[in-house]
């Protein structure tokens, strides 16, 4: 409404210039409107923005341009006023209407970002909820990975006392001890007997049987000649009976042997009786701690 009436108060003050008689000089005033117009023009905040309203500029611009050597001083300098309220007008406007515009595009620009920040920290849920599901599953698959090598590990054991019970194993405070009497081996010789090997069959298989426990092989004699023979006999007997339980399956790391010779006798020397008692190997299938 605003403009109309300034567009209106133009095209009146031109319409007198039927009753000027005096020309007056116009150019200096033009041209600052042109300019002022062509500057608008050019700008890409307002002519997209404010095309009616510098349309309207134009035309009174040109209306001036035109009749504005036949109008007097006073109508002629009150055309100019009003040619340059439509040119701020249209230069207010614009730049209103840009702003908004602006304003517009960074409110969706805005509303963009957060539909893809949504989305993204939806994904994001996602893929932290499906790892945290394969976490579980991978943690109760390995909880009932242990539980079966647990259970496989009791087994393993029962059988192997079993075995070991078999073979009149005796339970110690440093495990289950198997006695091989003096019957493998000839009197002073560390070799095993053919033949005699049917006890450490049994006890490869027991030990077998049960992979986690270490083994302790110590041989012992009586007290029948020297210290020195005696502790070489001892720890030749037992390397004998560890070499045959190797080449039965048992795993070597698991072993280790001591020659005991005469110093741990289990009867009095003073009989043959004793002494034979006293000429042996022992095996220690020593315990496992169970770890938890």
């Amino acid at each position: 409404m605003k403009i109309r009436h300034l567009v209106f108060a133009v095209s009146t003050a031109l319409a007198l210039a039927a009753c000027a008689s005096t020309p007056r000089g116009t150019a200096p005033e033009i041209a600052r409107l042109q300019s002022e117009l062509n500057r608008l023009h050019g700008d890409p905040r307002i002519a997209p923005t404010a095309a009616a309203e510098l349309a309207n500029a134009d035309a009174a611009v040109d209306t001036l341009a035109r009749d504005g050597r036949r109008l007097d001083r006073e109508l002629f300098d009150h055309g100019v006023y009003l040619a340059d309220r439509l040119i701020r007008t249209a230069e207010a406007e614009g730049l209103a209407r840009f702003a908004e515009q602006h304003a517009q595009e960074l409110g969706r620009e805005r509303e963009r970002l957060l539909a893809e920040a949504r989305t993204r920290d939806l994904a994001i849920a996602r893929a932290d909820a499906s790892a945290a599901a394969a976490a579980a599953h991978d943690a109760q698959m390995d909880a009932e990975q242990q539980r079966l090598a647990a259970e496989q590990a009791r087994l393993d054991a029962d059988a192997a006392r079993a075995q070991l019970a078999e073979l009149q194993a005796r339970e110690t405070e440093r495990g289950m001890v198997v006695t091989l009497g003096d019957v493998l081996f000839e009197t002073g010789r560390a070799e095993l007997k053919p033949g005699a090997t049917r006890s450490l069959d049994q006890l490869a298989e027991a030990l077998r049987s049960d992979d986690r426990s270490q083994v302790a092989i110590e041989g012992h004699t009586d007290s029948t000649g020297s210290r020195s023979f005696n502790l070489d006999l001892s720890l030749h007997r037992a390397q004998s009976v560890q070499s045959y339980l190797i080449g039965r399956g048992v795993n070597p790391a698991r072993i280790t042997v001591r020659g005991m010779g005469p110093d741990f006798p289990v009867a009095d020397n003073a009989s043959s009786g004793g002494r034979l008692q006293n000429r042996r190997v022992e095996v220690i299938v020593q315990k496992v701690v169970a770890s938890r």
